[in-house]
């Protein structure tokens, strides 16, 4: 499945509660669906939930 670009990106970063000290740098910061999955996968909770 062709990953499709995220729509919210650039609302989602201004939002992100990610506490990451470089953000900037996270392939995954402000898409959420990515984020969530890599945290969920590795057994941690992301920051937003």
């Amino acid at each position: 499945m062709p990953v499709k670009s995220c729509p919210n990106l650039e609302e989602n970063k201004k939002s992100c509660p990610c506490t990451w000290a470089k953000q900037e740098q996270c392939p995954r910061w402000g898409k959420c669906c990515e984020c969530v999955r890599y945290h969920r996968s590795k057994g941690e909770t992301p920051a937003c939930l």
